[in-house]
């Protein structure tokens, strides 16, 4: 008898493996979904080993149910992955392996609540679920625990047993299958429909000739409805009766890129840097055998803005084609996938597979697939792509690595692309490739001490080429700082600096156009009452409102109050609804505010705006980008979207409305995050034949971040930021565990985060981890978010990880390792 250890759907504190026996009648293999018996319950799993032994008494071992069908859906090497995942981010086995099976592949079993009768007296938390449930009149079982907080499950199933509450459980049907389009055709030879021609056309049945005649022609149909109306409903009758025709059913692929068309192009010749960074790259992608040192084969690429780190990618994913090896490179972002997919594609058309969340759920089933079946040899996505079911990976590329959006940290399991990335590099023989213009501190001095190889591109290239097709060097933007306070002495308390202003007007006229970068959306971030100084705040979360002006009429002051955390809108009435006041004030201002002031300053401009209100798919981002391309002279307000990746020539000038945005978040990245959109957002200018400019407006001019990104020095920054990390025993000096808690009762969530904070400081005082810092409980920012309290601690030191081993969170705690962000 053959046994198996599948990894089940069920929530665990463990990332553990549960032993099943596989029926003779079902060939399991490791990476298949199955379904397996659960306590009383049927619930999907995977098979991670097989084995002759059972690792528990034979007699307790029950059956697989089932195999899904199409598996298996996870190669073997990604099995390992998947288990280092959970170990590490601290998940379910089952909970990491979802990341890796195809979308739709995953169902499972959901129970639902309906009030009952109530027959006795009810505890408080007893009458929140209640009420909960009666309010909503049909409340899934897992929620009502959920906002109970703590002993939220015991206390929803003891209402269940006592029918104060129903439950019925249902199987949640996958979101998502292959599609297929019908198609009816001949279902004999060209011989047999001759004759029958010949022999219906002169008879009083000319309708059946008629109908081979159409067929032998070389057509098809898609439904009988049509054979009806053209034929008559007696001849088809009898086609398909003599079986002389067929229905076929054929997969139809929903491909995203079916609208697109590239045109072919052809490598550049390097520059002597970028070729030697791509001969040490396809040198380790070539290697026989991979190096025993992870180190060897990754690879930091630190080049400045239009330095040419794509080129460098390109010939090294050519290199791994040709050597009969497959390509991963991810993007942070969906805004950057259509310009990098045209610049991939354009280099290799039809071996490109997409995999992103832009994508309709449809399209993400059928290029999955498609990749699994080996369809193409290059994936490009974003952080998710990392887990594409590919079995030889030759070469990874993690474009623009600094960027906080390869982190997940929504949901479980809140794993960082990059870190995956090197695993796979690890179990695979893998190049990976990261590559920035800013890299995270924290890749940069792994670089520097030799943890991965350091490539330098520290000159940019501009589009143009000389002759024998090398591109040639080009200098960098010049930068200027405005201080605003000088501004605001001077009497000018516009949004745009004179200095702003007038680089606008000298670029416009030159034909040249313009990108201003503020990292805000909307009209003004909070509207306040000048009377009593309240500032409007959403009623489910706890931070305010951001005023957005009516779409329909830009200059109108009419608009709506909209909470960017939970999307709660409110009009945007001129009385304060504390005091009744009428004086509201806008404060701090927005895109869109923005875009209104460019206008003013500009009448007649073209004034596109780029940021997430108006741009929600991967075709929106698309179509911006176009139509500010096409255009002439022209200005583009947006945010962090238009600082990453974008290389449009014509761009002259680039504006930062407000360097100073992101600086005092408590946050001890900070200065890093800073330093990187400003340097990003710089290094759009100047990419073509004419020189760049860029104005920096701040409060802070001295702030060593500003600094360092109006003179693109990486180095001085680095220098700067290391110290400051070191001497506050920050990463990379230190690892860092986020454990945040949320409730709907304000008291039970505080309670709980004090809770366990104790017990963890108890933990390690009795254990000796004087090492690990506990630091909190905190309250989140912001505290209150879509109706739920939250509650943070933070796990400072070497192996954090170890307190968790002696002080179980429960379920009510989310984990979060190496937390991008501590806000």
């Amino acid at each position: 008898m053959q046994f198996a250890e599948v990894a089940v759907d069920f929530p665990d504190e463990h990332s553990r493996t549960f032993t099943y026996s596989v029926p003779d009648e079902l060939e399991a293999v490791v990476g298949d979904l199955v379904w397996v018996p659960f306590g009383p319950r049927t619930v999907q799993g995977v098979v991670f080993e097989l084995t002759n032994t059972a690792s528990t008494d034979v007699d307790k071992v029950r059956p697989i149910t089932a195999r899904t069908v199409g598996g298996p859906f996870i190669a073997e090497h990604l099995t390992r992955v998947a288990r280092w995942v959970a170990e590490y981010y601290r998940t379910t086995l089952f909970t990491a392996c979802s990341l890796l099976l195809p979308p739709g592949a995953s169902s499972r079993l959901r129970t639902w609540l309906t009030p009952g009768a109530i027959n006795r007296d009810l505890t408080k938390r007893e009458q929140q679920a209640v009420g909960y449930v009666v309010e909503n009149e049909r409340a899934p079982k897992s929620r009502v625990a959920k906002r109970l907080g703590l002993g939220g499950t015991p206390i929803v199933d003891r209402l269940v047993r006592q029918h104060i509450l129903h439950a019925e459980s249902e199987w949640e049907r996958p979101r998502v299958a292959a599609v297929y389009s019908t198609r009816i055709e001949l279902a004999v030879t060209e011989h047999v429909v001759t004759e029958l021609i010949g022999e219906y056309a002169d008879s009083r049945q000319p309708r059946r000739a008629e109908l081979l005649e159409w067929f032998s022609s070389g057509k098809v149909a898609q439904t009988k409805s049509a054979l009806n109306k053209m034929f008559g409903g007696a001849a088809v009758k009898w086609a398909f009766d003599e079986q002389l025709l067929k229905i076929r059913k054929i997969r139809r692929d929903r491909d995203p890129l079916a609208d697109y068309f590239f045109q072919q192009e052809f490598a550049h010749s390097p520059t002597d840097l970028q070729k030697s960074a791509i001969d040490q790259i396809v040198a380790e992608i070539l290697a026989a055998k991979p190096s025993e040192n992870p180190s060897d084969r990754q690879f930091l690429l630190h080049g400045v803005t239009g330095s040419g780190k794509t080129e460098v990618y390109l010939q090294a994913i050519e290199a791994c084609i040709a050597a009969g090896k497959r390509a991963i490179f991810l993007v942070p972002e969906i805004a950057l996938t259509p310009q990098t997919l045209k610049r991939i594609a354009s280099r290799f058309p039809g071996k490109v597979g997409v995999l992103h969340s832009g994508l309709s759920i449809g399209q993400r089933y059928d290029q999955w697939w498609r990749v699994k079946n080996g369809d193409f040899p290059i994936v490009l996505g974003s952080r998710g792509a990392i887990f594409a079911p590919i079995e030889n990976p030759g070469l990874i590329v993690i474009d623009e690595e600094h960027e906080w959006t390869y982190k997940q940290g929504d949901k479980a399991p809140r794993y960082h692309a990059r870190a995956v990335a090197e695993r796979i590099s690890e179990e695979t023989g893998a190049t990976l490739v990261l590559g920035s213009a800013t890299p995270e501190v924290t890749s940069y001095r792994a670089a520097v001490s030799k943890n991965y190889r350091l490539l330098e591109l520290p000159d940019r290239v501009g589009s143009e080429q000389t002759p024998g097709n090398l591109m040639k060097p080009q200098s960098m933007a010049k930068v200027d700082i405005v201080d605003m306070r000088e501004e605001r002495a001077d009497g000018h308390f516009e949004m745009l600096s004179r200095r702003l202003i007038d680089a606008m007007r000298d670029a416009l006229q030159d034909g040249g156009k313009v990108i201003l970068f503020l990292n805000r959306r909307g009209s003004a971030s909070f509207v306040q009452c000048m009377d009593c100084g309240e500032v409007r705040g959403c009623k489910r979360c706890d931070t305010a409102l951001t005023f957005h002006r009516d779409s329909k009429d830009s200059r109108s002051q009419s608009g709506k109050l909209m909470c960017h955390y939970c999307n709660y809108t409110a009009g945007a009435g001129s009385k304060c609804p504390t005091c009744g006041g009428k004086q509201m004030r806008r404060s701090a201002p927005g895109t869109e505010m923005a875009t209104e002031t460019v206008k003013d300053y500009f009448p007649g401009v073209e004034v596109f705006r780029w940021d997430s209100d108006v741009a929600k798919t991967a075709t929106d981002h698309q179509r911006i980008m176009d139509e500010f391309v096409k255009s002439e002279a022209s200005v583009l307000v947006g945010t962090q979207m238009v600082a990453k990746g974008l290389d449009i020539p014509s761009v002259t000038l680039v504006g930062v409305i407000s360097a100073d945005t992101g600086l005092a978040v408590p946050d001890f990245r900070a200065g890093e995050r800073a330093f990187q959109v400003l340097a990003q957002v710089v290094g759009r200018s100047g990419r073509g034949a004419w020189d760049g400019r860029a104005v920096i407006q701040t409060f802070n001019p001295e702030h060593y971040a500003i600094e360092a990104a109006a003179d693109q020095d990486y180095k001085l920054f680095y220098d700067t930021e290391i110290r400051l990390r070191a001497s506050q025993a920050n990463p990379p000096f230190t690892k860092m565990i986020k454990l945040m808690h949320a409730a709907g009762d304000a008291e039970m969530a505080s309670a709980e985060a004090e809770r366990l904070a104790n017990a963890l400081i108890e933990a390690r005082e009795s254990h000796g981890e004087s090492g690990v810092e506990v630091v909190g409980p905190t309250p989140a920012y912001p505290l209150k978010m879509r109706n739920m309290y939250r509650w943070q601690i933070l796990l400072k030191g070497a192996h954090p990880e170890r307190l968790l081993e002696l002080v179980p969170t429960g379920s009510v705690w989310s984990v979060d390792i190496d937390p991008a962000s501590l806000g």
